[in-house]
């Protein structure tokens, strides 16, 4: 059995079968639905139900409220429909030309750029096409079932190579295999892209946010404004980390901030210690924001990192900068 799926105000619509949910149906029609780890998990693909019944299946209650569910909101990463549906959504974007696709690929390098981060290269099958928009991310596929999600760190598939930044992360099983056991030429299998973090055509300056390898996403962001070569916009980039070396593109973004007039960098670290000989910014990423600016109303802000740095940076930019909660994007490691 299936059902319509229609998406106000823009007017799209796609078919979702029973049991599907209606992001992935969405996704696979190439509509392209606010979303970020769909699992349920960030809560970045609430939206209404303005018509229709829904099954909200797995939907946590920490992150859609029984009062929400009876407001008609949805979780849309774990609803299926059980009618027709019509949803608001109007950040949706129509992206027929990207198909989300399973695919094998070759570990073309790894380059272990400090003690806990990996830089990796994928190597996509001779003639394969990946188009992306910059800033979404790839699961990987492991042998149990498991996926382990990273953003591409480029604006596009440079020689044919994605580009990946892992982090050690303790007993995990992905970035523990990357660490100690995966070799160039090994294959891995994907799927992707996902995530709606991507540049929105607007005229407000910006600021880019990022924490640790929360950076990759925004690396390929300011790649796509650099290429471009037409950007007037503004951009702020804040990028956070405890130690000098978790800031392992620092010199890269020095030359970029000498060469493009729009572009402000400040690095910032929270665990500076005495042998770095830091003159820089310390602190909380965020909080170096909020230092820097005092209104945000006209601002559009991209973060990317740990949940509690994107948390603490949504809350306090709108209820202490007046940040507009709809220009508020992000990607949060969860």
């Amino acid at each position: 059995m299936s059902f319509t799926l229609q998406i106000q105000p823009v007017g799209l619509s796609c078919p979702v079968n029973a049991g599907q949910s209606v992001l992935d149906a969405a996704l696979a029609d190439g509509l392209m639905l606010k979303h970020s780890c769909r699992t349920g998990t960030c809560g970045s693909c609430k939206g209404q139900v303005l018509s229709g019944e829904v099954d909200h299946a797995d939907s946590p209650l920490a992150v859609l409220s029984e009062a929400e569910r009876a407001q008609g909101l949805a979780l849309f990463c774990c609803a299926r429909a059980r009618s027709d549906l019509v949803i608001d959504a109007p950040e949706v974007t129509e992206l027929r030309g990207i198909g989300i696709q399973q695919m094998g690929v070759r570990v073309a390098s790894l380059d272990k750029v400090s003690h806990d981060v990996a830089v990796l290269r994928l190597m996509l099958a001779p003639g394969a096409a990946f188009a992306y928009l910059p800033g979404q991310y790839v699961q990987v596929l492991l042998k149990d079932g498991s996926r382990r999600s990273y953003s591409m760190a480029t604006a596009a598939a440079r020689d044919n190579q994605l580009e990946l930044h892992i982090r050690h992360m303790p007993g995990g099983v992905f970035s523990g295999h990357v660490f100690n056991a995966l070799q160039p030429r090994a294959i891995l299998r994907m799927e992707g892209p996902f995530g709606s973090f991507y540049l929105r055509d607007s005229q407000r300056p910006m600021v880019l946010l990022a924490s640790g390898t929360g950076f990759a996403p925004v690396q390929a962001l300011l790649e796509q404004l650099r290429e471009r070569g037409d950007n007037r916009r503004p951009v702020y980039l804040y990028w956070g980390g405890r130690r000098r070396e978790d800031l392992y593109r620092h010199e890269q973004l020095l030359a970029w901030e000498a060469q493009l007039p729009w572009l402000r960098y400040t690095p910032v670290l929270s665990e500076p210690g005495p042998a770095c000989d830091w003159q820089g910014a310390t602190g909380f990423v965020h909080r170096q924001v909020l230092q820097d600016f005092h209104s945000l109303k006209d601002f559009e802000v991209y973060a990317c990192g740990a949940p509690i740095v994107v948390d603490s940076a949504r809350r306090d930019f709108v209820e202490q900068r007046g940040l507009e909660p709809a220009h508020f994007h992000a990607d949060a490691f969860v």
